[in-house]
């Protein structure tokens, strides 16, 4: 199935005319690479996101390029993007990623347009592994292989068709352990998800509204015994409406079913899914936002399987001038692993400002403090982060 997929996504890419556009069409006026930068200080009380709370000091590094040139009846956009985490003591948890993009989109006719999408993501994450009271650090490398193609039809009359297929490979490495007191040992599996899907939308003025489909396939390797991942099967069907008004206010929101079923029938489950989210402008450089959904997680998950996700967050923020802007926000979420029976309540809320030095730069300062609490195993974590940043844009 995934080299099946990877190849339609590849043909997308490669019709006779985007090929010819792609080899002999010069781009036109191309604006410069955008490189966007950052480099934070963060102070957390919980380095390990555990019961065990140790207090240490990180550097988070991101860097982004974006490059786009426009070819006749369509564009070619690159990105490439790294990101690094050092701990100064507990290094266990250090983490390092980085990932190149390549879209392509192409007007095939006027009713009729294409976009082809290959990613690929390289990180090696840093973790804790509990045995009675000792940790011993972990460290895994991941490779992601993506493709994305999508179809849109003007249909006429302010009504679109969108089709959409995907599919990524995910490859895990070996897990090392910390001062090799174990042998490397693969503790994850790896994961090829294929995803379908079909969106039907009608646009009235500043409104839309309309109605969308999609089926998700993921199968995972056996490992380890019982299995640490199972395969899954997941089917989405929800109406969907949104609204933006002249004042930059919105509301967008979507409603349905969702059902999943497991391997070897071992779960089965239909529940309906729900999203709205809303953003309010006020006076005197005030603005609110807020959203709230309901969903299976299959990606986040904590679960041989998936679990079942409510999450409702808000958002404040206030323009005191053109350079300085405050933000705080609140959020509360509760997950339900299907298999383990485990339910992980949380919630937290946050406060920054950010302040804009040059049109390039711009200074952040946050704060952070998030409560978990497993109900199964009865641990609570409790974390405060607070950092100062450096932000660049080129």
């Amino acid at each position: 199935m995934r080299v099946q997929c990877a190849s339609l996504m590849l043909a997308l890419l490669a019709t006779p005319s985007v090929a010819a556009d792609l080899a002999s069409a010069e781009p036109t006026a191309p604006p410069a690479p955008k490189i966007v930068t950052s480099v934070e200080r963060h102070w957390t009380s919980n380095a390990l996101d555990s019961e065990f709370a140790i207090p240490d000091w990180y550097s988070l590094i991101r860097g982004s390029l974006q490059h786009e040139w426009q070819i006749d009846d369509g564009t070619v956009k690159f990105g490439a993007e790294i990101q690094a985490t050092r701990y100064d003591t507990v290094k266990i948890e250090d983490d390092r990623a980085g990932a190149l993009l390549l879209d392509v989109t192409r007007r095939v006719s006027p009713a009729l347009e294409l976009r082809g999408t290959l990613t690929y993501r390289l990180s090696t994450e840093g973790d804790d592994f509990a045995i009675g009271p000792f940790i011993i650090g972990t460290r895994a490398p991941k490779q992601v292989f993506g493709a994305q193609g999508q179809a849109g039809i003007d249909l006429g009359g302010g009504t679109a068709l969108i089709l959409e297929l995907a599919n990524a490979y995910e490859l895990l490495g070996e897990s090392r352990f910390q001062d090799d007191v174990l042998p490397r040992t693969k503790l994850d599996p790896d994961k090829n998800r294929t995803q379908v899907g079909a969106k039907l939308m009608r646009t009235v003025g500043p409104a839309a509204y309309g109605v969308s489909s999609s089926a998700q396939f993921v199968s995972v390797e056996k490992l380890g015994s019982p299995p640490v991942g199972l395969s899954l099967a997941e089917y989405t069907l929800q109406a969907e409406a949104g609204y933006k008004g002249q004042t930059g206010a919105s509301i967008a929101g979507a409603l349905g079913v969702q059902m999943l079923r497991g391997a070897h029938d071992i779960y089965q489950s239909m529940r309906p899914t729900w999203r709205v989210a809303v953003v309010q402008p006020l006076p005197h450089g005030f603005e609110l936002r807020g959203a709230y959904f309901g969903r299976f997680e299959t990606v986040d998950s904590d679960d041989p399987l998936a679990s079942w996700l409510q999450r409702g967050e808000i958002e404040a923020r206030f323009l005191m001038n053109e350079r300085l802007t405050l933000a705080t926000g609140a959020f509360a979420e509760l997950k339900e692993n299907l298999l383990y029976e485990n339910k992980e309540r949380a919630h937290g809320l946050y406060g920054e400002a950010s302040f804009q030095a040059t049109k390039a730069v711009s200074l952040v300062v946050r704060v952070d403090y998030t409560q978990r609490f497993l109900t199964v195993i009865d641990v609570e974590k409790k974390t405060v982060d607070a950092f100062v940043g450096i932000r660049t844009k080129i």
